[in-house]
């Protein structure tokens, strides 16, 4: 299939604006030097956001959110930098402490981010009223910082902690105050700062380059990490076989998935594209789009006994209740027991937006689905599913993702979940890692992964192909369940799968989609397609032998299908 070339005039008539606005500044700049001057930090924010653009995209930095960083750090060039993080990590602290004091309350985002904001203006008016009693007038610079920014941060950091734990919370914390940091240098660079206000063509220049960088960086440099080599210590210069980032994002998922399906496209609407083409779901039971339903999920509770609670909007597990009967005074619920309402509460707290960045959003619940007996060595604390990448129409790269104690029973990676590759032909397990490392066996069984063989195999395939195409989209990444009564079930169609399947299977993605382009677009059936894609697959992609990830052959005699 040929790709469409994309339209660059608008772009270029932007950039002759500009150009051209710039230039008459450039040339006419004698009579403006004061005043660019005195507007010194509007370059200075320019230049800040610069930086903390690539810090993101070139080198792969995840922080919170994107350009927050910058305004701490002109605050910081107010105060000073040792003062203004002294004053900044108290004011942080502080509204931290609020909001672990409120966390039980069941407040709508919104509102819960309001009275953050209050606590920082509160902290903010007495740090300056201290100063001035105190003859202190350096606190009174806790009045530059700014309120909604240091508010969302604590917001931001406090869920991350309830989701992905105290490490990575941290971790990212950490890197968003390297990020203030680099801006504010950037900043403090006086003979920059004054170039760039001299020179206005510069400024079509940052357009230029920030461009450039946005369009052309194909990975980042944290990418050299996280995709390593075929052998353990060992770490490959990245090739042409590795899909990173920047490559999905710009050369499939804006290529291939129509840009107002990637913005409707939740759980609920994926239901009503599906079903009705005869693809296998959970069934639901209900729906609940506002607070007005909730007294009909209430009573609905009542009657249920195993039930699954899913955010429609919400990707990568979040806010995803899996109830697995009941007991005395409750469900039991993602390995502890909760109330009928405590698990309203969560219902409200999905409806509120708490899991869609404080957007509105429906729950959904849903059947909850009893796995193959033959796979319950593999995940004996939840149920596996099988992460299926596909592009137009054909599979390209599977993954088998295991819940363990660490994941609380579920099947994401980002909570402890290992993840297995998959053999296309073949439907066996052959590598696997967990949390970043290469492990052999489950963590919590100690079961051996290679070789064990994932049951109706090609209907799997065909499964995640037709639900694929069904949904609309040309590049997705289908979860499906073995069921133990209905056979592969679809849980989610994911618009933006993720790239760990490259570590999982030791093998880059990038041959294998081109290998399917390149048979361009197929009205064949679906079985036809999965045949057709095996084929690629036993004649090996067409992957060059020098590629750092090599396929991993089987070692010694084959195990027999899941120990019998």
């Amino acid at each position: 299939m040929s790709r469409p070339r994309p339209n660059h005039a608008p772009f270029l008539a932007f950039v002759a604006v500009i150009g051209a606005v710039t230039l008459w500044f450039q040339l006419s700049v004698a009579p403006f030097v004061a005043s660019l001057l005195s507007l010194h930090v509007f370059f200075q924010i320019v230049l800040g956001a610069t930086a903390v653009a690539i810090l993101r995209n070139l080198v792969g930095l995840k922080t919170y959110g994107t350009f927050g960083a910058v305004i701490v750090a002109v605050s910081l060039l107010l105060a000073g930098p040792v003062l203004g993080f002294l004053i900044f990590a108290f004011m942080l602290l502080a509204v931290v402490l609020a909001r672990g004091a409120i966390s039980r309350e069941g407040i709508q985002e919104a509102h819960r981010v309001a009275i953050l904001v209050t606590i920082v203006a509160l902290v903010a008016v007495g740090s300056t009223l201290a100063g001035a009693y105190l003859s202190a007038p350096g606190l009174a610079y806790a009045a530059v910082f700014p309120v909604l920014i240091t508010a969302w941060f604590a917001e931001r950091f406090v869920e991350d902690i309830l989701r992905v734990g105290w490490a990575k919370s941290l971790r990212t914390l950490g890197l968003t105050t390297v990020a203030i940091v680099v801006a504010y240098v950037v900043m403090v660079q006086e003979p920059l700062v004054a170039f760039v206000a001299r020179n206005p063509l510069s400024w079509t220049g940052l357009v230029l380059l920030n461009w450039l960088l946005g369009t052309r960086v194909k990975f980042r440099i944290s990418e050299r990490f996280r995709f390593r080599g075929s052998r353990p210590g060992r770490d490959d210069a990245l090739d042409g076989g590795i899909l990173t980032m920047n490559r999905r994002n710009r050369d499939y998922v804006d290529r291939y998935n129509p840009k107002g399906l990637l913005a409707t496209l939740d759980k609920a609407r994926v239901k009503a594209l599906l079903v009705p083409q005869g693809i296998p779901m959970p069934e639901t039971y209900l729906v609940v789009r506002g607070r007005k339903d909730l007294p009909q999920a209430a009573a609905l509770l009542g009657g249920l006994e195993r039930f699954a609670v899913k955010p429609a909007s919400a990707y990568g597990g979040e806010g995803i209740l899996l109830v697995k009967g009941r007991v005395p005074g409750g469900f039991r619920v993602n390995g502890h027991v909760e109330s009928p309402d405590q698990v309203l509460h969560h219902i409200q707290r999905i409806v509120d937006g708490d899991f869609n960045d404080g957007m509105g959003d429906s729950a959904i619940l849903e059947e909850h689905l009893e796995q193959d007996p033959t796979l319950n060595p593999l995940a004996p604390e939840g149920v596996l599913d099988v992460r299926v990448l596909t592009l137009l129409g054909h599979p390209v790269m599977a993954m088998a993702r295991l819940p363990t104690k660490a994941s609380k029973g579920r099947a994401n990676l980002h909570t402890g979940a290992v993840g297995a590759g998959v053999d296309l032909v073949t439907g066996r397990l052959t590598s696997a890692v967990w949390n970043g490392v290469r492990v052999d066996v489950h963590p919590d069984t100690g079961v051996s992964l290679r070789g064990f063989q994932v049951p109706r195999w090609r209907e799997v395939l065909e499964t995640a192909c037709a639900a694929q195409e069904a949904s609309g989209l040309g590049f997705a990444g289908v979860d499906i369940v073995l069921d133990a009564r209905h056979g592969p079930v679809v849980l989610e169609v994911n618009r933006r799968p993720g790239l760990e399947i490259q570590n999982a299977n030791r093998q880059g993605l990038l041959p294998r989609l081109r290998a399917v382009e390149s048979l361009g677009g197929s009205s064949a059936p679906v079985e036809q397609r999965v045949e057709r894609t095996i084929g690629l697959a036993m004649r090996g992609w067409d992957l060059p032998t020098s590629s750092g990830f090599a396929p991993v052959p089987p070692v010694g005699p084959v195990p027999p299908v899941n120990g019998r």
